[in-house]
């Protein structure tokens, strides 16, 4: 979270609101930048590890099913669609449980001047929330 300066100047429903939302959450890494005006939360994910993972089981698995001699870069191209398929459908549905979850405590606290950009910037995940700060 950002320093102790900047997190001195997030009014306390916004801090509890995020207290309570990285206790209920907390496997995920949020990064904090504090404006003079506005609060921005940063939460991302890397999916090469679990990308690579699906490659590797679905490579083996095919060639385990083959009785032939197989090109194992051939099988790994293929694999490398469906796996991307997969992890990013999985990956998609986390990053909507992290913004509902975060948007009831944020809704909790009577925080209400949100708003938020999320996508995919090559193999990261991206969550942006914007809080308004008076």
């Amino acid at each position: 979270m950002g320093t102790e300066i900047e997190l001195q100047k997030i009014p306390e429903p916004i801090k509890a609101a995020l207290r309570e939302f990285l206790e209920d959450k907390r496997h995920y890494a949020m990064y904090i930048d504090v404006e003079a005006n506005r609060l921005t939360t940063y939460i991302q994910h890397d999916i090469t590890e679990e990308l690579e993972n699906c490659v590797f089981e679905c490579t083996q698995q095919t060639k385990r099913h083959l009785s032939k001699e197989v090109d194992e870069e051939k099988i790994k191209e293929s694999c490398q669609d469906s796996c991307f398929v997969e992890v990013t459908a999985v990956v998609n549905a986390m990053f909507d449980d992290i913004r509902t979850a975060l948007f009831k405590y944020l809704n909790k606290y009577g925080i209400k001047h949100v708003w938020w950009e999320e996508g995919w910037e090559d193999v990261y995940r991206y969550l942006v929330v914007y809080i308004q700060i008076y």
